[in-house]
């Protein structure tokens, strides 16, 4: 992972105020904030994480409140060793809403398809981010290994430190280090929108958060197939 005061570090350079007279260090941490959560919200799989999931009963099932959409469910998770090792079941298969209830209108009913701790299948919809239905209903017991992008944390520095001192921003930023360089041209094009009335920093503000859309927009363009209902459109296997 990447840190903050590496992000802060290029971007007082390119702004010319290392010494963070313009543009103070806290108000540039806001904006790498910012930066991160635009990440998060144009590119999800940016801040992925793979982790294992306790089930409620039933057929509704909510994520972590750290989590903003789910990315993929794989597998069902028998058993977690202390080391963490996981003991794996089944995997999951994503299925379109559609074919389950053609097939069973009643299949959220418990006394219809009884519920069970091993998962078959997994409906996702795109307008409810923050849940997802399995098949059968889980009995309550059962855990499944998922893929979720998270909410980006917040940049706290350690208790004592001095908020315009670099150094105490040597903290790892939530999304990977090949995106440092788009951050870095969203903290500038946020400087740079600050003092859009000076000549050329309107101009300067547009380039930098053109190059931060283009920088996602090549990657995201690659991985336009990645939503989990992809496979259940076109019915692979």
């Amino acid at each position: 992972m990447a840190l903050a005061s590496e992000v802060l570090d290029r971007a007082r350079r390119l702004i010319q105020d290392e010494t963070s007279v313009r543009w103070p260090l806290v108000e540039l941490v806001m904006w790498l904030e910012d930066g991160q959560r635009e990440i998060a919200l144009q590119k999800p799989s940016a801040v992925s994480v793979n982790r294992v999931m306790p089930l409620d009963a039933g057929t509704l099932q909510t994520l972590p409140d750290d989590a903003i959409a789910l990315l993929r469910i794989v597998r069902n998770i028998v058993s977690v060793e202390g080391d963490g090792r996981r003991n794996p079941g089944p995997v999951i298969r994503v299925c379109a809403r559609e074919m389950l209830d053609a097939q069973n209108r009643n299949w959220h009913d418990s006394r219809d398809v009884r519920y069970s701790r091993t998962v078959k299948h997994y409906v996702y919809d795109e307008e409810d981010t923050r849940s997802f239905y399995v098949y059968p209903g889980n009995d309550g017991t059962g855990m499944v290994e998922v893929v979720v992008a998270i909410d980006p944390a917040r940049i706290v520095i350690a208790r004592g430190t001095d908020a315009e001192d670099l150094a105490a921003y040597e903290v790892e930023l939530t999304v990977q280090s090949i995106y440092v360089n788009a951050l870095v041209d969203y903290v500038l094009y946020r400087a740079f929108a600050k003092d859009a009335q000076y000549a050329g920093n309107a101009q300067r503000a547009a380039l930098h958060y053109q190059q931060f859309a283009n920088a996602l927009g090549i990657k995201f363009n690659q991985e336009a197939l990645s939503s989990p209902n992809q496979s259940a459109r076109t019915g692979a296997d």
